[in-house]
């Protein structure tokens, strides 16, 4: 149970928190377990340079129908650290975590990265997905370069150059000095959670400590465009559940800068994106950026159980 307004969770809720080791054939991940264990299952996926642990405040309820599980992705975590960050790699991971409990059929929650993971997993085994909720995962708004041959060919070659100039991050001295970067670019999110998340972002080095999260693992999205993605979007057969940040050019902005780009979605655009999906529900979160889970944590926990507890009466 948690107090609304106040994102920490409680030291029950703490200690209900599960894990276990899931191996793929090639690395073991990292799987979170919380809820009902006989539950209906609910595999979620959490976005890049996060942990599957900001995700428990918007899945932690109270005479919970539903067995969530929440792996860290590779490179992320606890999860074993790899060179291999394409999609497929990805969707594998997903996969692997379905045959290791055994689950026919389930839904899939993804935030950012995992939105992106999951709605492809939805596409691809479209009869073991009874539903989906989307959080961010539709993709940055249009590029100036998109729909132009030669700009695209620029945009890619910038974004591999990019990666092989990636450079070891920088040791933090201590955990408080890790949440006061993560809330100075979150500043939505609470002191109390930025302090929950520090230890599982986080991991030590001889200097102090360093971010758990691999960047690399950014190279996934390199060529992906919303008009690549539409085919996964048009084949998803689950009820989907779209939600976006109104607030979110803040990090588009911040991330993808390039000129003439604002971050910010034209009138229409993330509504005809949602549109792909079959049946769909879409809900703007008006004190939202991107990390919906980290500004309205409250909200997205009720639209998530009102959805799925709809779709699985």
């Amino acid at each position: 149970m948690r107090v609304l307004g106040e994102l920490s969770i409680q030291a029950s809720t703490q200690a209900s928190v599960r894990s276990s080791t899931v191996n793929t054939g090639e690395l073991d991940l990292n799987v979170l377990e919380i809820g009902d264990p006989n539950g209906l299952p609910v595999i979620c996926v959490h976005g890049l340079r996060d942990t599957a642990h900001a995700l428990i405040p918007a899945l932690t309820w109270e005479d919970s129908r539903f067995r969530f599980l929440l792996p860290e992705l590779r490179g992320h975590g606890l999860s074993d650290q790899t060179d291999a960050f394409a999609m497929p790699n990805f969707l594998q991971d997903v996969l692997s975590v379905a045959e290791h409990f055994k689950l026919d059929k389930f839904a899939l929650f993804g935030h950012s990265l995992g939105g992106h993971v999951t709605s492809k997993f939805a596409a691809l085994w479209p009869e073991r997905v009874t539903a989906l909720v989307i959080v961010e995962g539709l993709g940055p708004p249009r590029r100036p370069h998109e729909g132009d041959p030669e700009l695209e060919l620029q945009a890619y070659r910038f974004m591999l150059e990019n990666r092989l100039a990636y450079k070891a991050p920088k040791a933090m001295p201590n955990l408080d000095d890790a949440a006061k970067r993560l809330l100075r670019n979150n500043p939505r999110l609470n002191a109390s959670e930025a302090e929950r998340l520090v230890p599982f972002l986080t991991k030590p080095v001889n200097e102090g400590l360093v971010w758990s999260f691999d960047n690399r693992a950014a190279s996934v999205f390199i060529g992906q465009t919303a008009i690549e993605n539409q085919k996964f979007w048009n084949a998803v057969q689950a009820p989907t559940c779209v939600i976006a940040g109104t607030l979110s050019y803040e990090y588009w902005g911040r991330e993808m800068q390039s000129t003439g780009f604002t971050g910010k979605f034209a009138e229409g655009e993330m509504e005809a994106r949602a549109a792909h999906f079959k049946h769909h529900e879409f809900h703007w979160f008006d004190h939202s950026g991107h990390m919906v889970h980290y500004d309205e944590p409250e909200r997205l926990s009720q639209v998530t159980r009102t959805f799925l507890e709809k779709q699985h009466v």
